[in-house]
């Protein structure tokens, strides 16, 4: 009968995996990396994946396609302007989280989270999976602005395409922008959504 898989072995597994691929890059973490970092031996990691690349797609599974998913789950008040802030303060928590991951030794956390989603570009599975999740999330936004200019939440009749795409963009691109902030990424970034989204709503008329 084989051992029973502790399912707290594995999940230090992908966080401890998850935080030196941020540090290494995938291509530079070894098995032996791992290890070290977890305490573990080669034998226990194996008996939860059986290479590095499996352990790549683990953290990804955790530390980005779940995480897109329970975004999309903020978008469900109603209420546009409630729903774009849900939305930007749960991917602040995100990168808090990684943040808070990762203050032993990372200068810029965040930086490396979008340089880890890049590396996956090189496995063509992933690839097509993550422009499919990217795909759905748009529509997703696409459709609750829609729904916001037929309830007369938003008074500009721009193309909801439009204006999903550039909500999306500032989102992501605030945070690119303060990739490089040391500390409490949280705060700086729900400073500047304020900064930006404030006059970006009245210019849509989005109440």
């Amino acid at each position: 009968m084989g051992r029973k898989k502790d399912p707290r072995s594995k999940e230090n597994i992908i966080q401890a995996a998850f935080i030196l691929f941020l540090e290494k890059g995938y291509r530079d973490v070894t098995i032996k990396n791992i290890t070290d970092a977890t305490g573990l031996s080669k034998g226990a990691v194996y008996h939860h994946f059986t290479s590095k690349e499996e352990i790549y797609m683990a953290t990804l599974e955790v530390f980005y396609f779940d995480l897109v998913n329970q975004e999309a789950e903020q978008m469900i008040t109603g209420n546009f302007v409630n729903d774009i802030e849900n939305v930007y303060h749960f991917a602040a928590e995100v990168f808090a989280r990684i943040e808070n991951l990762t203050k032993t030794g990372l200068d810029f956390p965040i930086r490396n989270y979008f340089s880890f989603q890049l590396e996956s570009e090189t496995h063509s599975e992933v690839r097509a999976r993550i422009r499919e999740s990217v795909v759905t999330y748009r529509k997703l936004a696409e459709g609750i602005v829609r729904k916001a200019q037929e309830n007369g939440q938003i008074s500009t009749d721009w193309d909801p395409e439009s204006i999903a795409l550039q909500v999306l963009g500032m989102v992501e691109g605030i945070a690119i922008n303060h990739s490089t902030v040391k500390g409490d990424i949280k705060n700086v970034l729900l400073s500047k959504y304020k900064q930006v989204f404030t006059t970006y709503f009245k210019m849509i008329g989005a109440t």
